[in-house]
């Protein structure tokens, strides 16, 4: 699966959008490697695309929360990063310096010594290391997840090789020269065992981290279909005090056109959906009770608009050009899951309308498209209304008092509510203007 740069930036998948604030990555980050750091980071930014991919990790993830705390003992008892460092040493090799080593031995000079507890702390961590590889090769053998096995298997190739057993034999001396005969070796021809471990290990922790994220957050695992359908779904940023909704849809809709007045919990919900989509598509769970979703090719958001003055890119063609880049995705991966927040703001309202309701009922037409877009343009939807490709919903206030107060619970159907007066009268705007007014007549000449 492909996300671009500004779909990874309105989801605030790795970072957020004031500083400080959450991201997807944080959410399910138990990692402590820079490997596994990175893994998942991967994981994140280039999800699985395929059914038989995300079941697979699915199966993984689910297998390592079995027992997450004995993986978490495992995994965490080793240093990776250590012996990364260790294997980057700026110390020079045994064999590069010969008598340079010999005359340390005699007279022991402080640098010899720190170079001694360097390698004796390095041999402890590779030694810790390769036995908890021995560990997860067993566990994977035993276990039903195909990845796992793999995993297994890749594992067990590289402890069954001369170098790693070489390592083993060397890391039990306890001479000078045993150490020194060590520190060659690693450094040297056991050098591509160490790195393929320390990664196979980052892989395995960045799935443990998946898979423990999952169970902490009470997520559900979601199951690949050919329709979106949740159940409590919302927004996992807001965990505890979001307000859960259910949405189904049936397999000919295309288009999700989502009204309501500002505020109401249009763009959430929009955000919440194609979060929820990602993680699906990662072998995650869900921030929902259950979900179905359809596989797609590629995630597309249209939330977060910039302009561009230096290059004479008004607010209104950077939004055209969005729309290009998403027929452009759509071309290419055939599937996808969009959501579009506010089209074309940037023009009038009678050109906005007509540029929304040209795009929407061609994105309707395409198999592999399924859109949300939230928009305040009630207008487009008599020439929608009767489609079966595509569902209205929408949010609502109530404004039965002076201050208008919002359930953020989605509903079938269109809104044609308007809060921009009254936002504008409950924070004073006017009667702050009309004081200035007032007091500037009022002032002496």
């Amino acid at each position: 699966m492909i996300l671009d740069s500004a779909t990874l930036n309105d989801l605030e998948v790795v970072s957020a959008s004031i500083a400080g604030g959450p991201t997807l990555l944080a959410l399910v980050d138990r990692t402590r490697t820079r490997a596994g750091r990175e893994y998942l980071r991967r994981r994140l930014t280039a999800p699985a695309g395929s059914v038989e991919a995300i079941l697979d990790l699915q199966c993984a993830h689910q297998a390592l929360a079995a027992h997450a705390d004995a993986y978490r003992e495992v995994i965490h008892r080793v240093d990776p990063d250590a012996a990364d460092a260790y294997l980057r040493s700026r110390w020079q090799l045994p064999s590069s310096r010969r008598g340079v080593i010999r005359y340390a031995r005699l007279w022991r000079p402080a640098w010899h010594q720190q170079y001694l507890l360097d390698v004796r702390e390095a041999r402890a961590r590779i030694i810790a290391l390769i036995d908890a590889a021995g560990v997860l090769r067993n566990r994977f053998a035993s276990t039903n997840a195909r990845l796992l096995q793999d995993l297994g298997i890749r594992l067990g190739s590289q402890l069954d090789t001369p170098a790693a057993r070489q390592l083993l034999r060397l890391g039990a001396g306890e001479s000078l020269r045993a150490l020194e005969t060590f520190d060659q070796f690693a450094r040297d021809g056991g050098r591509a065992v160490i790195l393929a471990l320390i990664d196979c290990l980052g892989l395995v922790e960045a799935m443990w981290s998946l898979a423990a994220a999952t169970a902490e957050h009470g997520w559900s695992y979601p199951r690949p279909g050919s329709r979106l359908s949740a159940k409590g779904l919302f927004h996992p940023f807001l965990g505890d005090a979001a307000v859960r909704n259910d949405v189904e849809l049936g397999e000919e809709v295309r288009i999700c056109f989502v009204t309501g007045p500002n505020m109401a919990g249009k763009s959430t919900f929009l955000k919440a959906v194609a979060a929820a989509t990602l993680l699906a598509h990662c072998g995650c769970g869900v921030p929902a009770a259950a979900m179905e979703f359809q596989p797609s090719g590629t995630i597309f958001s249209s939330v977060q608009i910039v302009d561009d003055v230096s290059a004479g890119e008004s607010f209104y063609l950077a939004e055209v050009r969005r729309m290009r880049a998403l027929a452009v995705a759509l071309h290419d991966h055939r599937a996808a899951l969009a959501v579009i927040d506010e089209p074309f703001r940037g023009t009038n309202v009678h050109d906005a309308a007509e540029a929304t309701l040209a795009v929407i009922t061609r994105l309707a037409a395409v198999p592999g498209a399924l859109v949300f877009v939230a928009s305040h343009l009630a207008e487009v939807v008599p020439a929608i209304i009767g489609n079966p490709r595509v569902r209205l919903l929408h949010f609502a206030a109530d404004v039965t008092t002076d201050q208008p107060r919002f359930d953020y619970r989605l509903r079938p159907g269109m809104s044609t509510q308007r809060l921009g007066m009254t936002l504008l009268r409950q924070e004073q705007v006017l009667e702050l203007l009309e004081r200035s007014s007032v007091s500037t007549t009022a002032r002496p000449a």
